[in-house]
């Protein structure tokens, strides 16, 4: 086979899997599922999207990067972008880790990246930072952990992508600084600590409330998929605590029965890597252990887990235990190719190209992973759907930005999820937090099964106290909500107690819009909130050194690539044609 055609096969075949999960999120609008909420202008002069708002920020700097792209090209391609590209990457940074094996084993090791339960509830949970940071994840180990380097400019970009949240920006942490071991361990902490420092120091601003509900750690913990078991889903990459994301194909026997064969093949890959690449297996199977055991410990220690979330700041990172498996993605991926190669090469074929007649073999150990997960697939079978905005929004939009009522906007009722008619009936974090242009105060308290946890922003919970008192008239409560700042009042008239939540503002005066769904009102006496200078000018000073650093990175690695160019070059100078 042409050496050129060779080097396609991967990334084709990376780009048919990512297309085959995202293929119907092509069309028009935007896809909006559960924490996932994307809006046409993000306005790059939010303060929360900095980092300097009144919550935690856990949307720190994820918000803030969706906005810079978003103010470059249209906002639904640069959704579109990310969810493919998340994909795309993991696998073939996965690929890239097991160059040194058959050609059948690196598309098996990528096809395990992308195809398991992980990425498929994640995917539909909607939090693509954290898809983001594990597609980086192989990409960070390469960088550290390959025999000719370590590649330091590859190694900040990859950070950088682990640092779109706080969870994967420790994991990020602890994966390069396994990666480099011995090689730089030091120098992994302090890039890291800068790509990171826009969450650290805007949580550090906050520390007096980065204490999260202890009741949030058995709500969050691991739980069992069909007939997996607690153990068995972990060790399978699923056990989320949300059973509405679990795809229908984990209740099945027959995924029981290829698990158990996927597990067989990964005790033969483990086997295959001690004795052939120890490097790529202490540093996979260190972070892949460090991953399990968090996410084991809300379910085997959920008292002691419960105390460092409530009592520690920043705690709350771990409460969702199960998130943090993403970090044994990596391993079982390694594992999984590796012992398809190993089976392969028992045969005596160990040539990145199989015989014709052992394709059928190959193709089907490749398979496997999407055997056993068909409904990722196509959106994760339909529950991934484009939506388009009503048209009472942009005008919503454009009126308040229009109108002359300082202080910031509530949106009533104040609950944090929606479940709107025109989302497909799919549960979404409420939009109108990110829609307006101004700051916008949601509730963060979040409903779990019947189980209420409480939130983290000191403001909304003031509010949610005004909006529930008892003894206040809607007079009453419209002049506290100016106090606290709010100017604007956005009710959505079709999320479930939306008439009783019209009964706290009655009186107040209404702003005229196009459409039905939302209605929009004007609250007199409230001023613009303020923001500290001095967290303003310290978070300009992060993120400026923050994307400085990455900068660096980024020049580095046109300077890499074009030394490659210029050795390819000089191997292979122009030929000289002789004069006649």
């Amino acid at each position: 086979m042409d050496q050129r055609l060779r080097r396609l096969i991967v990334p084709g075949w990376a780009a048919a899997l990512a297309l085959a999960v995202c293929a119907p999120l092509f069309r028009h609008g935007y896809v909006l599922s559960y924490d996932m909420v994307w809006v046409p202008h993000l306005d790059l002069d939010r303060p929360e999207i900095w980092g300097l708002g009144s919550a935690l920020p856990r949307a720190v700097p994820s918000d803030a990067v969706a906005a810079l792209l978003g103010a470059m090209i249209p906002a639904a391609l640069v959704q579109r972008v990310v969810l493919f590209g998340a994909l795309f990457l993991l696998a073939v940074g996965t690929a890239r880790l097991l160059r040194q094996r058959p050609l059948v084993a690196q598309l098996a090791g990528a096809t395990f990246a992308v195809w398991n339960p992980f990425v498929a509830e994640r995917l539909v949970l909607g939090q693509w930072p954290l898809l983001l940071g594990l597609a980086a994840f192989p990409w960070l180990i390469f960088a550290l952990a390959d025999r000719d380097g370590p590649h330091w400019w590859l190694a900040v970009v990859a950070l950088a992508g682990t640092a779109l949240s706080p969870a994967t920006g420790l994991m990020g942490v602890l994966l390069g600084g396994a990666a480099a071991w011995r090689r730089g361990v030091v120098r992994v902490v302090f890039l890291a600590a800068l790509l990171n420092a826009p969450w650290i120091i805007g949580g550090l601003q906050h520390a007096s409330e980065a204490k999260s509900d202890p009741r949030a750690v058995a709500l969050f913990g691991l739980q069992s998929e069909g007939h997996f078991g607690r153990l068995g889903s972990a060790l399978t990459l699923g056990g989320i605590w949300n059973t509405e994301v679990v795809p229908t194909s984990r209740t099945l026997v027959i995924a029981v029965l290829i698990g158990v064969v996927i597990a067989v093949v990964m005790l033969i890959g483990l086997a295959v890597l001690w004795h052939e690449d120890r490097r790529l297996l202490a540093v996979s199977g260190f972070a892949g252990a460090c991953g399990l055991t968090v996410a084991l410990a809300g379910w085997l220690a959920p008292d002691q887990v419960a105390r460092v979330v409530e009592n520690v700041s920043g705690g709350g990172v771990i409460r969702d235990g199960t998130r943090w498996l993403a970090l044994l993605v990596p391993l079982e991926a390694v594992a999984f190719a590796a012992g398809i190669g190993s089976l392969l090469d028992r045969n005596g074929y160990r040539d990145r190209i199989v015989p014709a007649w052992v394709a059928p073999m190959a193709v089907v150990c490749m398979l496997l992973p999407i055997i056993a997960l068909p409904d990722l697939a196509w959106g994760a079978a339909g529950n991934l759907k484009p939506t388009s905005y009503p048209s009472s929004w942009g005008d919503a939009r454009e009126v308040i930005s229009a109108s002359r009522t300082p202080g910031d906007i509530l949106v009533l009722p104040f609950t944090a999820y929606r479940r709107p008619a025109w989302n497909h009936d799919t549960s979404v974090l409420d939009p109108a937090g990110r829609y307006f242009d101004r700051v916008t105060v949601t509730n963060d308290a979040l409903d779990v099964s019947g189980h209420p946890i409480a939130g983290e922003d000191p403001r909304a919970a003031r509010i949610g106290h005004v909006l529930s008192a008892r003894g206040v008239d809607s007079h009453g409560v419209r002049r506290r909500l100016a106090r606290d700042g709010i100017g604007i009042v956005v009710l959505e008239t079709d999320a479930p107690g939306a008439q009783r939540a019209l009964s706290r503002i009655k009186g107040a005066h209404e702003l005229t819009i196009k459409g039905s769904g939302l209605r929009v009102f004007a609250l007199p006496g409230a001023s613009d909130t303020s923001i500290d200078s001095h967290n303003r000018r310290t978070l300009t000073v992060t993120w400026t050194i923050a994307g400085f650093t990455l900068l660096m990175g980024l020049i580095g690695g046109v300077r890499s690539g074009l030394r490659r160019l210029d050795r390819k070059s000089s191997k292979h100078p122009t030929r000289q044609v002789p004069k006649a």
